[in-house]
This record gives C-alpha cells, sequence and structure tokens, in this order.
C-alpha cells in the first residue's frame, strides 16, 4: 500500500476517533503532547549533543533515536538554554525537526529524566510544554512554545518524543531552535517505507479508543 493512501486513512481514522488523539498530521497545528509512558521506551540506538551560540542565546540541543517495544523507532528532542548570545537576550520559543517525509508520528513528551546519567534531564522551565505542529508536505515538525513554556536564563525543555511508524534511521536530520535567531545541527531521522502493519496498529490504537468513549457517552445519555 502506497504512503498517500495510508496517509488517506490516518486522516479519516484519526478523525472518526477521539480528538485528542495526539497524531501529528500533514497540516496540522496546535496538537497538544499526550504523556509518554516509559514503560514503551525500549532501546537506545543512537544520540547527539548539540552545543553553540546564537546571536541571541547560547544553547545546548539533545537527540536521540530509541526503538521501542512495539519495534518502531522513537525521536527524542530536548533543549536547554544556557547563557544569553552574542548581541543580546532573548527567550527560546520555537524548535523544529526534520525529516519525517511520509511517516506516521505521534506527539509524546515527558517532564522527567529519561535517561539517568545520559543527556537528557528533568524539565525546569516550570511545567510549560507549547504545542506540536507538522508543515503541508509531512516532512517538518514543529513545537511552539508558549509563554509559559519559552526558555529564559539556563531553563530546559521537557523531553518530546515524536513516536514514528519508521524501523530504520539515518544521523541526515536536522534539529533546531529560533527566536528570531536561529540554531541547529544534525540529528537523526527515519528512513524507509512506512509499513502498513505498523500503521493499522497506530491508527487500530486510536479508533478503539474512540469507540469505547462513544459507548461511554451512550451510556451516561440512556442513563
Amino acid at each position: 500500500m502506497r504512503p498517500a493512501i495510508l496517509l488517506g486513512a490516518t486522516v479519516a481514522l484519526v478523525l472518526a476517533g477521539p480528538a485528542s488523539a495526539a497524531v501529528l498530521l500533514p497540516g496540522s497545528s496546535n496538537t497538544a503532547f499526550t504523556g509518554f509512558d516509559a514503560s514503551t521506551q525500549g532501546t537506545l540506538l543512537d544520540w547527539k549533543r548539540i552545543q553553540g551560540v546564537a546571536l541571541t542565546f547560547t544553547g545546548d540541543l539533545r537527540a536521540a533515536v530509541y526503538r521501542n517495544t512495539l519495534g518502531t523507532l522513537d525521536f527524542y528532542y530536548q533543549v536547554q538554554r544556557t547563557a544569553g548570545g552574542e548581541i543580546g537576550s532573548d527567550d527560546i520559543r520555537s524548535i523544529t525537526a526534520a525529516n519525517f517525509g511520509d511517516f506516521g508520528v505521534e506527539a509524546l513528551f515527558s517532564d522527567v529524566d529519561l535517561d539517568g546519567s545520559g543527556i537528557f534531564t528533568t524539565a525546569n522551565n516550570g511545567g510549560g510544554l507549547g504545542t506540536g505542529n507538522r508543515n503541508t508536505a509531512g516532512g517538518v515538525i514543529g513545537i511552539n512554545l508558549d509563554s509559559a513554556a519559552a526558555l529564559s536564563g539556563t531553563e530546559t525543555t521537557a523531553t518530546y518524543i515524536f513516536r514514528t511508524t519508521a524501523r530504520t534511521y539515518s544521523d541526515r536530520g536536522t534539529f533546531g531552535v529560533s527566536d528570531g535567531a536561529t540554531f541547529s545541527g544534525r540529528a537523526f531521522q527515519p528512513t524507509g517505507v512506512p509499513e502498513a502493519g505498523t500503521w493499522a496498529m497506530l491508527l487500530f490504537g486510536f479508533a478503539g479508543i474512540g469507540t469505547a468513549l462513544r459507548r461511554n457517552r451512550a451510556r451516561v445519555a440512556i442513563a
């Protein structure tokens, strides 16, 4: 089955399911992240740490790829603002990652330390989270940090986890932050062709939740 056909099936089933399903469809915006179930974390495959200075902030970008317990790949991102920049000091409000192509993507987050002594750490930006979006072509994912989530001083974001339908990856992806000034580096991206079976697992799970919710509403109405 071609990815375009699978994408059409994604749209149909997600619209039929609960509005809270955190699937990032191409062209979507203001998608709320859902909490990450650490029991599905799986095995670390690779990680990168990118440190540098932009015009108005100094940043520490952390990225990793895990094979989750379902057998597909999760892409992790976290940003820490460590100081001002070359000419001034502004908050960090926008994060981007690419290239996710035709793959299914679910938006998750964790505000606790996911890897102990590894590169990720506990969020300390006041509990702010922000929302996710995806461009129309599907390749670029963004995280918009609202005023509660924006990074100042030496604050660190939650860890954002994008669960995909991919089983292979490369280190030719990109990861960056912006507040008017920008700073980016090479991270990871999914590769290969999305598998029909992994799409089905993702979609039927959401469809089942939607059915259960509709049944519960019907029972309440009858009562």
